[in-house]
């Protein structure tokens, strides 16, 4: 415990000013009906007009009991991942790009919240963290460099934790094309007419792709042959898509789903690429989509485990194990 004191010393006192403010907070406010420093031989930091007392040793019990395991905890994490991955101008620019993202977020949502001042909003998201509107470019760094390193985690344990990914979640990559509809269940004669131009065409043995550039009303992915990437079970499309693209097998190409809902009404004809574990694991093309996908998911621990490995090489030493078992915990680890 000593060593980790020593080399995690600004950690400690973080933890030690928090205590230390809380500590004279209520003193302070309660100085008027203290009647002396000590009280039996114990520091009093407060004293009730019934002459109960509020002593300094068990104050700081109850705080640390409360708050001082987890702000070591966090603060332990931060610490860990400031000193794994060092700045560069990629990250720079992934930290500027955050911050704007960040704010503009807050912006969208302080008055769900009741704010009306995004300082202030932005000061009770990150005071937790230990982080403030005036710090929010260091918050940014930390959020990147975090997300590098459990992206760095992943790649390295890809093998691995794709397969509890994949044997969990059934990915696979698709496409479709939309026919948009006033009415899903009756469709107009104009809508059966495309509908008709899109199953001859398909018929006549003409590329999927090709067809939905042309006839899909979905401009998000038509452009892009209706391409919609890789999808799990976790993916939020409607029920009535996922359905009926789980129940294909790769280059299989389903029929006509009816779908009506508050968003929009219509059709989908979905192609399932590739559902075949290896080839979706070699496809170049999709190897960020995967990282993110099972940083996502719920089958890998990646963040905690990327945190407790980087932390190995620090060398820390725990002689207090309560301590090593309560960091260990907060990560989600046993």
């Amino acid at each position: 415990m000593i060593e980790m004191l020593k080399r995690q010393w600004f950690v400690v006192l973080v933890a030690l000013i928090f205590i230390g403010f809380a500590v004279f907070c209520i003193y302070d406010s309660n100085k008027d009906r203290v009647s002396g420093k000590t009280n039996d031989g114990k520091d009093v930091v407060a004293a009730m007009k019934d002459d109960t007392y509020i002593y300094a040793d068990d104050l700081d019990k109850i705080l640390y009991n409360n708050y001082g395991s987890n702000l070591v905890s966090t603060k332990f994490q931060i610490a860990v991942v400031s000193q794994a991955v060092k700045e560069n101008d990629e990250l720079k620019t992934q930290a500027s790009n955050y911050k704007a993202n960040f704010i503009t977020q807050a912006e969208s949502n302080m008055s769900m919240y009741g704010y009306t001042d995004l300082k202030e909003y932005i000061n009770a998201q990150l005071n937790p963290l230990g982080y403030d509107y005036d710090t929010l470019d260091e918050y940014a760094m930390l959020a990147v460099k975090m997300n590098k390193l459990t992206s760095d985690y992943v790649k390295a344990h890809l093998d691995t934790l794709f397969t509890d990914y994949y044997n969990a979640k059934q990915p696979r990559t698709v496409s479709h094309i939309l026919i948009k509809m006033a009415d899903s269940q009756n469709p107009t004669e104009e809508e059966k007419e495309k509908i008709e131009k899109v199953e001859k065409e398909l018929a006549a043995g003409k590329d999927f792709a090709e067809v939905a550039k042309k006839y899909s009303d979905d401009t998000g992915s038509k452009e892009n042959g209706g391409y919609l990437g890789l999808m799990d079970k976790d993916t939020q499309y409607v029920e009535s898509f996922k359905n009926a693209a789980f129940k294909l097998k790769s280059g299989e190409v389903s029929e006509w789903v009816k779908e009506d809902n508050s968003s929009y009404k219509g059709w989908h004809m979905i192609k399932v690429h590739e559902t075949d574990k290896d080839k979706l694991l070699k496809d170049k093309d999709l190897e960020d989509t995967i990282v993110n996908a099972i940083l996502n998911s719920d089958t890998s621990n990646a963040y905690g485990n990327a945190i407790w490995e980087e932390s190995k090489k620090l060398d820390i030493k725990y002689n207090d194990k309560d301590l090593e078992a309560q960091i260990k915990a907060s990560l989600g680890l046993k």
